[in-house]
């Protein structure tokens, strides 16, 4: 590495050491889940599921190669020597143990270390609920590998599951929050399937409806999060209001508890704001309550990027392009995750304002983090062939090199001359 390790998000990938400027709940949690893990249980405590290219980007800043990082080939410090111990002498861990291990290398974008691991665990030798974590881990990975768009046999296996053996009510809310809402992403359940899901979590609310419990909580304001997506997707208001109220409600009781200050307490909040967010962006097409809870949610956890993303959408479908630049250009300026996402809409904003030098450095820039960034390349080509035809064969050579290596959409096929 040629480069000090000293941001949060770096720190949690690399070492598990929740030290480091720009601390996130992201990154105290994916370093509590190793920390407070003993790797016999499950589940694991999971943070939220970033991108592969999550790990592609760190490497990249850190001067090392993707694979030395995915796999633990550089200098351990802290308490990721214990997960490398653990990794370098599962042949002989109990399965459990490679179930925990896993996980904990999904927690940090090492989803393909994470599904050779998940691979080597027999299932036969597992309990049913560690058998519920499995599927919803194996679910997790290959669906941030892209390996399938369906999940059908995962969630059949669930319900099979969950019909055999009894479950805590949260734990049966945690599996149809996953259900329903990657139904409504990425269509992958049936709809008889999903239909089966709402009912039986619907039928797990009213069993502990009125809990105190922080983990009932933290479930029932997931669960509802995620039912809200279905109205919204028929554009439903009022029924998304309903859904959205509860989730909130929910997680404002966690965070009046006694384990109020937890990770686990302040991501539910955080997960209702951008839900919330979204909600009033495209369902209830309320731009102005959209912007206050934007900036609810960045008052929140003010030093995660992707709350400053969610923030310039709103400034980008309000078409307020230099408050969407300050917000792509405060997210840029942290840092990760999604450092390229950052530059390339820095771009875009500067392009929608007639600042066009200063869009072709960032799509310029955009390309030199990700050199199959094809936005990038095929607006700084438009930018260049109406505004500065000089630097066109810079982008010309990006999109010869998609073309013949067949990655350009159709739609751009035959664009450059």
């Amino acid at each position: 590495m040629s480069r000090k390790v000293d941001d949060a998000f770096s720190r949690a990938v690399f070492f598990y050491d929740d030290a480091g400027v720009h601390q996130t709940n992201w990154s105290r949690s994916v370093c509590a889940g190793l920390a407070e893990q003993n790797f016999d249980e499950v589940p694991y405590r999971v943070p939220q599921l970033l991108e592969p290219s999550t790990l592609v980007e760190v490497a990249q800043r850190h001067a090392i190669s993707v694979d030395e990082l995915e796999f633990f080939s550089y200098g351990m410090d802290g308490p990721v020597a214990k997960l490398k111990w653990l990794a370098d002498l599962r042949e002989w861990a109990p399965p459990v143990q490679k179930l925990s291990l896993a996980q904990s290398l999904a927690a940090s974008c090492r989803y393909r270390f994470a599904n050779q691991v998940l691979a080597e665990v027999p299932y036969d030798a597992l309990y049913p609920d560690q058998r519920v974590t499995y599927h919803l881990a194996r679910f997790a990975i290959q669906n941030r590998l892209e390996m399938q768009s369906s999940h059908q046999d995962d969630f059949t296996a669930l319900k099979a599951l969950m019909q055999a053996h009894r479950l805590s009510p949260a734990r049966v809310l945690d599996v149809c929050s996953q259900a329903i809402v990657w139904k409504i992403k990425g269509n992958a359940i049936d709809d008889e399937l999903n239909r089966w899901f709402i009912g039986t979590g619907e039928a797990a609310v009213k069993q502990i409806a009125s809990s105190t419990t922080p983990a009932d909580l933290v479930s029932l304001s997931s669960f509802y999060r995620g039912l809200a997506m279905v109205p919204a997707a028929r554009g439903d208001v009022a029924t998304t209001r309903q859904y959205m109220l509860l989730a909130e409600e929910y997680a404002e009781a966690v965070l009046r508890g006694e384990r109020g200050g937890s990770i686990e307490a302040r991501e539910a909040r955080k997960t209702v704001y951008e839900s919330k967010l979204k909600e009033m962006l495209y369902v209830a097409h309320d731009v102005e309550s959209a912007r206050r809870v934007a900036d609810e949610l960045l008052a929140y956890d003010p030093d995660w990027s992707i709350s400053y993303h969610e923030a310039g959408e709103v400034e980008v479908v309000d078409r307020q392009w230099q408050r969407a630049l300050q917000r792509f250009q405060k997210a840029y300026d942290i840092g990760f995750p999604r450092v390229t996402y950052s530059q390339y809409m820095i771009g875009a904003c500067h392009q929608q304002l007639g600042n066009f030098d200063q869009a072709l450095d960032a799509f310029k820039s955009t390309l030199l983090l990700d050199k199959t960034n094809i936005s990038a390349g095929i607006a700084g080509y438009e930018v260049a062939r109406q505004h500065s035809p000089e630097v066109l064969p810079f982008f010309k050579s990006y999109i010869d090199t998609w073309e013949t290596d067949g990655l350009l959409p159709d739609d751009y096929r035959g664009l450059v001359q």
